[in-house]
């Protein structure tokens, strides 16, 4: 019962619960953005900050860490909430499923090569795309531990 308990566990315990809890919300997060982008068909680039800051949320409350590597964790988890987000909008949510259940990984590094390429574009559309990733990456990464 010890364990269940979050005030006997020990840093690393806590850890392992920060990271468990961030990639289940990036993964949430990052699906219901994808569905909400694939089914309007436009990219809502202010969500971006609220998937960092839920994301976050998630690895400070089940972590309650002030160490720098919660803030790495809630970094990290939100790009990959993004890369979830991005991957479901462009395949669709029924073909992500399939490139899942049937291992179809090269068709991730496909798409994130058609990411980097329209984020690196010179479009106005992009910058603003990068700028909120950006913030949405630096709120999970500064609200991921307790002040």
């Amino acid at each position: 019962m010890k364990i269940y308990n979050a005030r006997y566990l020990d840093n690393n315990q806590r850890f392992i619960m920060a990271i468990i809890a961030g990639f289940i919300s990036a993964i949430i997060l990052g699906s219901i953005y994808g569905i909400i982008t694939s089914a309007a068909h436009i990219e809502f680039s202010f969500l971006n900050m609220a998937i960092g800051y839920g994301v976050a949320y998630s690895v400070r409350k089940f972590g309650r860490g002030v160490h720098k590597r919660f803030m790495v964790v809630g970094a990290i988890m939100t790009l990959l909430a993004f890369f979830i987000g991005d991957c479901i909008s462009i395949l669709s949510p029924y073909s992500f499923i399939l490139a899942i259940r049937y291992g179809n990984f090269r068709l991730f590094g496909q798409v994130f090569e058609y990411l980097l390429r329209n984020l690196l574009s010179a479009n106005i559309y992009s910058v603003l795309s990068f700028i909120f990733r950006g913030l949405g990456i630096y709120i999970g990464y500064s609200q991921s531990v307790i002040l």
